[in-house]
């Protein structure tokens, strides 16, 4: 499949004062196990350490789906809601382009 026509989220989460660190663990678990993104990039931001932003780039419509319907995302989402101060941003997006280029991006 190619880039563009992966489906992606941004998201930004900020985590209870102190929960910064557990909140960046699950969240890399869950991207780990997941299995349904090649690429993906959790950053923390410099200003506050409790915040979080990923860019996930899912395989394809239907891994995105198989992954939002497993256990796995009902398991971790729990605990990753308990973490948190605000509810999550999550905005759907569509990468542009990315480096370094994976043979799945001119699929």
């Amino acid at each position: 499949m190619k880039l563009q026509d992966q489906p992606a989220y941004l998201i930004k989460m900020r985590a209870k004062p102190g929960q910064g660190d557990r909140l960046f663990e699950l969240a890399t678990i869950g991207m780990e196990k997941s299995g349904s993104s090649d690429r993906y990039i959790i950053v923390r931001e410099d200003e506050d350490p409790d915040v979080l932003w990923n860019v996930e780039v899912f395989r394809s419509v239907e891994a995105k789906d198989a992954y939002e319907n497993s256990p796995l995302a009902d398991e971790l989402r729990d605990e990753i809601i308990g973490l948190l101060a605000e509810p999550p941003m999550r905005i759907p997006v569509h990468p542009y382009s990315a480096a370094p280029a994976l043979a799945t991006d001119q699929a």
